[in-house]
């Protein structure tokens, strides 16, 4: 959706390669890599003159003809996977998941004391500099981090030593209380609950809560890591005089992972156990395996419902900050509802470089389904979609709607009904309070909406529904 500005399963990705079920194999849209029926940012930027680069995490097709150097990158350096090791060992993520790289097309292997966060700003500035002169530039930084497994150099490793010793349930009324005080929710928020499955933080072992505490810890240090690097990349900009005139878009990909690393495909905790060294003298360094887990995803995605996967407010909204000309309200906040599909289209129209519409170079794609939020950027407009506008979601059979400040979620037990619950946003962020008897009109009409959505761009539900997962 980020690359082609439409749906996900237009694009080719009705669920991730990894994740298809046999029912789903062969059918339109779920090819399990970015199909020929888009054609993405980076073909049009380049069409249009524009040297473009990326460097880092792909997962959007291993096959050469749908490597990033085939899709309109002209300089890449990837990780064509979903995750792996973040230093030189090239560990896989989980059993069976080999990770590849590749370099401008050609398969390469990463460079003795890499550490994936420095390595791929390193490279995009090489890209960026070594440019044909005059040319503007597209630059696609994909880091991996903070993806598990959780690494960080051994610099960064003690660097939040304690700050979580307190544990989950004080870590979450501290976020709760400040995402108040700075605005960003409503002073009578609620929060989501702590997952029945998660064990209170004053019931856990001592040697429990010291493991916890040090996975969060990583986890707050990979993300500082990441910062620190976007500060060298900002700073290589001024000095060469391009950042006032480049337009940033920085933002996490979806909410929280609360997967431990014994719950990918294939793999088990005796695997993990037999391929890792997870002594706590360990944890973070090369040939460790951990997560932050569901308890910390929780807590990270304060004060919303859930987290990575899902298609609640904890599973969807994510943090978004853009800079550049054109953008007013310095350090400002902006409410208004944005998709990631606009992405694509927010960047083609600063560029002013037009999408194809159906038609590209001899074969039919898709339009945009994204919209440009450079009105809302630049204080034109408060909304990128009025409240008669809706847009529809479907991942791993987890669906939902939006429409306004209403959204439709449908959900598999446990974390769900079975069925469509009903929340207004604006007053219940957290996804409390299904308001399906009160509204049923709107219920109905958004269940419609869904069906609608489903049938236009083809979507295949797993069997039953819905992928059924366990957390814990």
């Amino acid at each position: 959706m980020l690359l082609s500005g439409t749906d996900n399963h237009l694009a080719g990705m009705g669920t991730q390669g990894e994740a298809t079920f046999p029912n789903q194999v062969g059918k339109p849209g779920y090819e399990g890599h970015l199909n020929d029926r888009v054609v993405s940012i980076a073909t049009l930027l380049r069409d249009a003159g524009y040297s473009t680069a990326m460097a880092g995490k792909w997962h959007l097709g291993e096959q050469i003809e749908n490597d990033p150097y085939n899709r309109g990158f002209q300089k890449t350096f990837t990780l064509l996977e979903g995750g792996a090791s973040h230093f030189d060992d090239e560990w896989m993520m989980y059993a069976n998941y080999t990770p590849t790289y590749r370099e401008n097309g050609v398969r390469v292997h990463v460079p003795k004391g890499f550490y994936s966060s420095e390595f791929y700003t390193d490279k995009i500035m090489e890209y960026i500099d070594s440019r044909d002169a005059g040319k503007p530039f597209f630059a696609y930084l994909s880091f991996t981090a903070p993806h598990d497994p959780l690494h960080v150099p051994d610099e960064w490793l003690d660097k939040y030593k304690g700050r979580y010793d307190s544990g989950y349930e004080a870590l979450r009324k501290e976020r709760l209380s400040s995402l108040k005080k700075l605005g960003f929710i409503p002073e009578d928020t609620l929060p989501f609950p702590r997952l029945p499955n998660i064990t209170d933080w004053k019931d856990l072992s001592e040697e429990q809560r010291k493991i916890e505490a040090r996975e969060m810890e990583l986890y707050a240090a990979m993300i500082d890591n990441v910062d620190h690097h976007l500060g060298r990349l900002f700073k290589y900009l001024k000095k060469t005089g391009a950042y006032e005139n480049t337009f940033i878009i920085f933002f996490s990909d979806n909410g929280a992972n609360g997967t431990e690393m014994h719950q990918y495909p294939g793999t088990d905790k005796e695997w993990v156990d037999r391929n890792s060294d997870n002594r706590y003298e360990n944890m973070g360094r090369q040939f460790s395996r951990v997560g932050p887990g569901p308890a910390w995803a929780q807590v990270s995605m304060t004060p919303y419902r859930l987290f990575k996967g899902f298609t609640t407010e904890g599973g969807i909204r994510t943090p978004l900050i853009i800079s550049g000309p054109d953008v007013t309200g310095n350090g400002g906040q902006i409410d208004a509802f944005v998709h990631v599909m606009d992405i694509s289209a927010t960047s083609l129209d600063a560029a002013a470089v037009n999408h194809p519409l159906t038609s590209y170079k001899g074969r039919k794609v898709e339009p945009l389904r994204g919209r440009s939020m450079r009105k809302v950027l630049n204080g034109k407009s408060d909304f990128v979609y009025d409240n008669d506008t809706a847009v529809s979601w479907e991942m791993l059979g987890f669906r939902a709607v939006r429409k306004g400040d209403f959204k439709l979620v449908w959900l598999p037990i446990p974390f769900g009904n079975d069925d469509w619950q009903l929340y207004e946003l604006s007053k219940d962020p957290a996804e409390l309070n299904d308001l399906s008897q009160e509204q049923p009109k709107l219920r109905k009409e958004m269940i419609g909406i869904w069906k609608q959505y489903s049938e236009d761009v083809g979507v295949v539900l797993p069997p039953g529904g819905a992928m059924r997962l366990e957390i814990n």
